[in-house]
């Protein structure tokens, strides 16, 4: 089933970011539950500073350089997710990204659009991944609607890769537990009608708080599981019930910030994940 973009509005502006990050999304900071990390400062100089450079996609000075026109909804669309089809539209793309690191003097280590481009080879990929048979879904149609559904509402993705590190001489399915205590790792716990419930934790969510959605996907301990339950991908809402993002001490309220200007503007924050019992 396709995801709705009837009512996508393309390329963000700076507004619109910061409204689509005022949600139900359960953030923990150094014991307290945030209620408004727009408001909040360990977050407010990243998020404005991202909207700043989002309203720069409206501009008549970058709005060639940064967007283009969606063939399916007339959109204005950010270049980012652009299927590049042509050496002209790669050079497009890497001027985009320059705009985006001129603006930032280069301290976006993960920006917006990092993960554009997995998203793009994915779908590039969705011939391979229909061929993989599934009785409740068509993977390649799901990544075709998903990339839609990206690119038309400019989502700001980030991704969760790593397993805990409870016992690294040990695989999630072989670590030592007491009885009935369940592995940290990631797993599923059920598979129903409306999708899998997945519960565990991962490591480490860049960026995670000030995020749209983040794609969870295999660390590289992954391909030598012989149990499913701990092989899964996905991409979820960042305000989804039941995902909880624990944020490391952040950089932005170190004593003397007024002295660190550019740790009080681009502290991405990472976090640590955990899903308790979250419908995908």
């Amino acid at each position: 089933m396709a995801l709705d973009t009837t009512s996508s509005l393309g390329a963000l502006t700076g507004t619109r970011y910061i409204q689509s990050l005022r949600d139900s999304r359960e953030v923990w900071l150094d014991g307290e539950k945030i209620q408004d990390i727009t408001t909040h400062p360990a977050f407010t100089g990243m998020i404005h500073e991202l909207a700043r450079i989002y309203d720069l996609q409206h501009t008549d000075e970058y709005r060639e350089q940064m967007t283009y026109v969606s063939e399916a909804t007339g959109n204005r669309c950010s270049i980012s997710w652009k299927l590049p089809v042509s050496v002209d539209d790669l050079r497009k793309k890497r001027r985009n990204s320059e705009i985006w690191n001129e603006q930032c003097w280069g301290q976006l280590g993960r920006g917006p659009d990092i993960l554009a481009p997995y998203m793009t080879s994915l779908y590039d990929a969705r011939d391979a991944l229909s061929s993989v048979e599934n009785p409740n879904c068509d993977f390649g149609e799901n990544i075709v609607n998903y990339y839609n559904y990206c690119a038309e509402n400019d989502l700001f993705l980030t991704h969760a890769l790593g397993d805990p590190q409870v016992n690294r001489s040990e695989q999630p399915q072989n670590e030592q537990r007491e009885i009935e205590e369940e592995p940290v790792a990631l797993h599923v716990v059920e598979e129903t009608k409306e999708g899998v419930i997945v519960r565990g934790a991962k490591q480490l969510a860049t960026a995670a708080p000030i995020t749209n959605e983040t794609y969870v996907s295999l660390s590289a301990t992954f391909v030598r599981r012989a149990d499913p339950q701990f092989v899964l991908a996905f991409s979820i809402p960042t305000n989804s019930p039941g995902l909880k993002m624990l944020c490391r001490e952040p950089v932005s309220r170190w004593p003397g910030g007024f002295g660190h200007p550019l740790g009080l503007l681009y502290d991405e924050q990472d976090s640590m994940l955990f899903f308790d019992n979250v419908l995908v």
